[in-house]
């Protein structure tokens, strides 16, 4: 029924050097820099009239400075480690240039969000795609009802995306998804389809730098 359905209100951590510098991060824990910090704040003033059930977030440092300023007035953050970025491998702490040079073929099979082909000691998209169904999972046992605020990573939101639209794994189709971005997305937990409702809203970064992708 579609009172058992769960509103999410996604949003994608803040800045930290490493998006800055274009270097792929995965799951290496690295910490918002000050516009990061910034954009957690811009996040926080955009939601705070709205109830939230319960604040979920990625147990990376990044995705945690991004929640605090969201719960100051609200919930208790839970943590959920499946949330996390995608791990990367071989990719994670080079350059996107560097990568594209040093191994072009790992970088292409990242960039195009490959199902066929996985980078060098990287987490499968498949296994992705698996762990954040099993997150939704986890969310909808936890909470079973209402606005759930959930502070993750880029990949995982494209992969949200995704499974949204129905994408189909040999396509190379992909999102633009900004620091510090807000998606509202509504989840079945029993056909467990995804439906959006808003995608990449940044209008509260105006004057905030924001940066897509890595």
């Amino acid at each position: 029924m579609i009172n058992q359905w769960i509103e999410l209100t996604f949003v994608r951590h803040g800045e930290t050097d490493w998006n800055k510098q274009h270097r792929i991060q995965g799951q290496i824990d690295i910490p918002l820099n000050a516009t990061g910090f910034a954009q957690a704040a811009a996040v926080a003033e955009t939601l705070k009239l709205k109830k939230f059930n319960a604040i979920v977030s990625s147990d990376l440092s990044r995705a945690k400075q991004t929640a605090e300023p969201l719960s100051a007035n609200g919930p208790q953050i839970f943590f959920e480690p499946r949330l996390r970025e995608r791990h990367l491998g071989i990719l994670e702490g080079l350059t996107a240039e560097e990568a594209s040079q040093q191994t072009p073929k790992d970088m292409s099979a990242f960039k195009n969000r490959s199902y066929a082909n996985t980078p060098a000691g990287a987490e499968s998209m498949h296994d992705l795609t698996t762990r954040i169904r099993t997150s939704l999972t986890t969310i909808h046992h936890k909470f079973k009802k209402g606005n759930i605020l959930v502070i993750t990573h880029g990949g995982v939101i494209d992969v949200l995306w995704r499974l949204a639209n129905n994408i189909k794994p040999e396509s190379i189709e992909k999102p633009i998804i900004r620091n510090g971005s807000i998606h509202q997305l509504i989840y079945n937990p029993d056909s467990k389809e995804i439906f959006i409702e808003s995608f990449n809203k940044t209008n509260h970064l105006d004057g905030i730098a924001a940066l897509d992708d890595l």
